[in-house]
């Protein structure tokens, strides 16, 4: 492949990747697509933006909640309809991704990020964004449970492909509530029931949120005169042991470091 193609093959792969998360920024995608956020992937990723943007395929902004306001982009309606003729339309057949830019949050930045650091160390698509869960496009969208005798529903942040199963992962960018964490146990507990799920995965991308695994730790360990049925005993200690992982997002680099709890 000479540069010429390879450059478009690039252009391809980054209006794919923003199909993929709605919006993303440039570390984002140097992540995803160059599989790295060192000085040379975002240069090439830059690189490649501007040429998009000149022939605007692509729109872009400053994200204001961002801690160094980093640029945001999304695909145009010329972008989504070059997507289209390559056989991959943005999700839920929406002719442009200006919306979900124009609405663009935290926590889905957040969780974008975490899929970028996912994406980056697979070599194939093992990974689910938020917006693509949201729209139908995951093996898994949602998981009903139980909790103070009503039917709740639960959506994955990020969804992983991993050998034994999937990876449910939930992104962790501020403090949960009591309540909230005590709901969070209940799913936990539906979702070691499904077999479809092989693990939890909890990723920090807050200092708020550094406590998760500690306090699902001491959520789910249960002394001989806690009062709970030996069934949700043995079942909270088999997620303890098997299925539950911490881990700690890098916003710079866009990596993964396991936490211990």
């Amino acid at each position: 492949m000479n540069k010429r193609e390879q450059g478009q093959e690039y252009r391809i792969q980054v209006l794919q990747a923003l199909a993929r998360l709605g919006y993303a920024s440039t570390r984002q995608l140097a992540r995803v697509v160059w599989r790295g956020c060192d000085d040379s992937s975002k240069k090439m990723c830059g690189r490649t933006l501007r040429w998009l943007l000149a022939r605007r395929y692509i729109v872009t902004r400053r994200d204001g909640d961002s801690v160094n306001g980093e640029q945001l982009t999304a695909v145009t309606v010329a972008g989504a309809a070059w997507l289209a003729e390559l056989g991959d339309p943005l999700p839920a057949g929406k002719a442009h991704a200006r919306d979900w830019l124009r609405h663009a949050h935290s926590h889905r930045t957040a969780a974008n990020s975490v899929y970028a650091a996912a994406a980056g160390l697979l070599p194939d698509t093992g990974a689910w964004s938020e917006l693509e869960i949201r729209a139908g496009l995951a093996p898994l969208e949602k998981l009903a449970y139980r909790f103070e005798d009503a039917v709740h529903w639960k959506i994955p942040d990020v969804l992983l492909e991993r050998p034994a199963g999937l990876a449910w992962v939930e992104v962790e960018n501020a403090w949960r509530g009591a309540n909230d964490l005590a709901k969070m146990v209940a799913s936990m507990r539906a979702m070691e029931a499904d077999k479809r799920i092989a693990e939890v995965h909890f990723v920090i991308t807050s200092p708020g949120a550094k406590t998760i695994g500690a306090r699902l730790r001491k959520a789910l360990t249960h002394g001989p005169d806690s009062g709970w049925p030996r069934q949700v005993k043995e079942r909270d200690a088999r997620i303890l042991a098997q299925r539950l992982k911490v881990s700690s997002l890098d916003r710079d680099t866009l990596e993964l470091s396991p936490v211990a709890f």
